[in-house]
């Protein structure tokens, strides 16, 4: 999965900063930065708020995420991500 590797080359450099960009700036990348910052708050706070960080990202970027189907996809992006583990060692069942 894309976001992964990004987690693999992002850890591979120090943890430093990673740019995402596509044509308009406000649509695919803004999708899977919020995706990606969910699932990041996911794995270290438990949990889950796609509103909030959308609500965060569109302070430095407004107009990120414009559509129905780009907010349904960074719900799919999440949830395929966390689907492909079985659990979580920080969190319990």
């Amino acid at each position: 999965m894309v976001i992964e590797e990004m987690y693999r080359t992002q850890r591979k450099r120090g943890n430093t900063s990673i740019v995402v960009h596509c044509s308009d700036t406000v649509s695919r990348s803004a999708m899977f930065c919020a995706a990606a910052t969910t699932i990041n708050k996911c794995k270290t706070e438990g949990v889950i708020d796609v509103f909030q960080v959308l609500k965060s990202q569109r302070i430095q970027k407004p107009g990120s995420v414009q559509t129905v189907q780009q907010y349904q996809g960074i719900f799919q992006i999440v949830l395929t991500y966390l689907d492909s583990f079985e659990t979580y060692s920080n969190f319990t069942t």
